[in-house]
């Protein structure tokens, strides 16, 4: 309903209103989810020095970006807005493109999920498998799995896949990886039934989903960090990082798990306005 509120508003609206009414629009969602606002806090509190992370502002700053990005969504698929994009580390690009075997692209909730998977798809020439959590809701799960099956097919070389209880995608994924394909990953939020480990890095502990982490240990595949970041309105940047595991050998996660760990953590004392996740997943370590 919300959705469909939001499209017909779109659709008669400047693009100028739109984006002006969602700052308002945003702070009275802030004010009324109080279990989503009270995890942002904590996990801000511990990311950002100097205590600012645990004003108001600050989770208010990471609640407007997920609404921005959440327009740029739908103004994309919806309306047939364009997306302008660049790459950060395109080198880095190349060799992933290049890969002779199958490769494992770790990537965390920032900018959009969607946009972001429909973009690296367009440009990378290889199919690529991306990996979604089910939606909260049965009707929630029923849109959103309508619109992506629509995205698959506007965008041949992405698929889609969701990891719903029973659905045994890891061992699928397992015989992806070993063909020779593409996996994306999401490797910072832990909720449902998702097995979670914890990794300390810079004073923090991070709790991060373990499977990620298993798809590498089992495979060998070489694991690339990727993460989305906007920079304006229908403009975001591709961050591609250099392979904390290169492949040709297999290494446990316990290995694996703090060299993600660092990564992420860069990520977000860099852009934490920018990670849109509404569970408590970082403390400070002996808080």
């Amino acid at each position: 309903m919300w959705t469909k509120i939001v499209l017909v508003s779109m659709r008669w609206l400047p693009m100028w209103l739109i984006t002006a009414l969602t700052y308002p629009i945003t702070l009275v969602i802030y004010v009324l989810a109080v279990p989503q606002r009270e995890a942002l806090r904590q996990n801000l509190t511990a990311l950002v020095p100097g205590g600012a992370g645990s004003s108001c502002m600050a989770g208010y700053r990471v609640l407007l970006q997920f609404a921005l990005t959440y327009l740029d969504r739908l103004w994309h698929l919806y309306f047939g807005k364009e997306v302008a994009w660049e790459v950060d580390g395109m080198g880095h690009f190349e060799k992933l493109r290049a890969e002779p075997g199958g490769a494992l692209v770790f990537t965390v909730h920032s900018g959009n999920y969607d946009i972001g998977a429909s973009l690296f798809a367009s440009k990378f020439g290889r199919l690529i498998h991306t990996v979604r959590m089910p939606e909260m809701t049965a009707d929630l799960q029923k849109l959103r799995e309508k619109e992506l099956r629509e995205q698959e097919h506007k965008q041949p070389l992405l698929r889609i896949h969701y990891n719903s209880p029973g659905s045994h995608l890891g061992m699928e994924l397992i015989r992806m990886l070993n063909a020779g394909e593409v996996v994306c990953v999401q490797g910072d939020r832990v909720m449902g039934d998702v097995a979670p480990t914890h990794v300390e890095v810079g004073g923090l502990s991070y709790e991060i989903p373990r499977g990620p982490l298993v798809l590498a240990e089992v495979t060998g595949a070489p694991c690339y960090p990727v993460f989305l970041k906007r920079l304006g309105r229908l403009r975001y940047c591709i961050e591609i990082g250099e392979p904390f595991h290169n492949g040709g050998g297999r290494q446990k996660c316990a290995q694996l798990a703090p060299k993600w760990g660092a990564i992420l953590h860069d990520f977000l004392q860099r852009h934490w306005d920018q990670w849109f996740v509404f569970e408590p997943l970082v403390t400070k370590v002996g808080a």
